[in-house]
């Protein structure tokens, strides 16, 4: 497969997926829990969510929990099936907040090896390397953060919605806890690959739909 061109604006290092949900309903009932969190060997990428391809002697696929097929389905109107976030905010996290801000702890699918980045930063069309070709990103939204990773950014026991969770709330915001994209195509994403923004605005992905 040949590279494409475009403006180099990070590099995949972490794939992982949720195979349950992280929190519980209604909204504030329970904790934030990244247990269901699973580091996978690559990442099946498609409009409607993603699956995660395991290593080892015996690889199996997990469907992630923001997937339109996974039975505990968290996706809203296909917004959210691909999530993204930089290790540059894990880094600022990690310095304001502290060291239980762990890689990969607020549930992203691609970490990003990249400086910080913002919605315009994301913002046109983006190309993502994959193994049949290149997938299409487009539609970067801010991950609005949820008052149960709030609380678990600050320390806080479940219920505690006071002052310094609702401003913990806006400082998360804004792209802090990561972005969501739509996919174009259907692809497998391993670790290496590289998110570029597209030289041609107009241009269709390459990989198979």
């Amino acid at each position: 497969m040949s590279r494409p061109d475009g403006e180099l604006i990070a590099t995949v290092v972490r794939l992982q997926v949720q195979s349950s949900p992280l929190k519980g309903r209604p909204a504030g009932s329970g904790p934030y829990d990244p247990g269901p969190l699973l580091e996978v060997a690559a990442l099946e990428v498609g409009p409607t969510g993603c699956t995660g391809l395991t290593g080892g002697p015996a690889p199996r696929r997990v469907i992630d929990v923001h997937s339109a097929e996974h039975p505990q389905s968290r996706q809203v109107r296909g917004v959210n099936g691909l999530s993204v976030l930089p290790t540059a905010h894990y880094a600022a996290l990690r310095q304001r907040y502290g060291p239980h801000l762990v890689d990969g702890v607020a549930g992203e699918n691609l970490l990003l090896e990249c400086g910080p980045l913002t919605v315009a930063d994301l913002s046109g069309t983006l190309l993502l390397e994959a193994d049949q070709g290149v997938l299409e990103l487009t539609g970067a939204l801010a991950a609005a953060p949820c008052v149960e990773f709030t609380q678990f950014v600050l320390g806080r026991k479940p219920g505690d919605t006071g002052p310094e969770v609702l401003a913990g709330l806006d400082d998360l915001d804004h792209g802090v806890r990561g972005f969501y994209l739509r996919v174009a195509g259907t692809g497998t994403v391993r670790a290496g690959a590289r998110l570029l923004r597209s030289c041609a605005p107009d241009r269709e992905a390459t990989g198979p739909r």
